[in-house]
């Protein structure tokens, strides 16, 4: 379980473009504990959890869900299609991006906080995508 979660935390750290340094004083804690956490050395507590998952942009229970798998960010799509000729399949990632669309409180773009019209407006964009293909969307 520490591990898992370890992973999760440096891997969304990173997605996030955070420092150790920044999750750390975004979440009142210190850079050890931080450190600890991503190694699976310790475990934080349920409030360091929580504070975790706020300056992550996710949720305790996607954190420490040993099922819940973080799928690849558009990023990370990218720098591995300039490694393979293999073909990358995006449809995970639109899946998660409607799940946190629709289920999560707030939702960010590039920092900016977008409104509910904007969220349900890209959710229809996504569900259609998913739906009949990409093919039949207008974004």
């Amino acid at each position: 379980m520490k591990r898992t979660l370890g992973k999760k935390i440096m891997k969304l750290r990173k997605q996030h473009k955070y420092t150790q340094k920044y999750l750390a004083e975004q979440c009142g804690e210190n850079v050890t504990s931080i450190s600890a956490y991503e190694r699976g050395q310790r475990m934080p507590n349920a409030q360091s959890l929580e504070r975790l998952a706020l300056a992550l942009n996710t949720t305790v229970i996607d954190l420490v869900d040993p099922q819940y798998v973080q799928h690849p960010s558009l990023q990370e799509f990218m720098d591995q299609s300039s490694k393979t000729s293999q073909p990358l399949d995006i449809k995970p990632v639109l899946e998660d991006i409607l799940i946190h669309l629709t289920l999560s409180p707030e939702v960010y773009f590039n920092g900016r906080l977008l409104t509910q019209e904007v969220r349900n407006h890209m959710a229809t964009s996504i569900d259609q995508a998913l739906q009949h293909g990409l093919h039949s969307i207008e974004i």
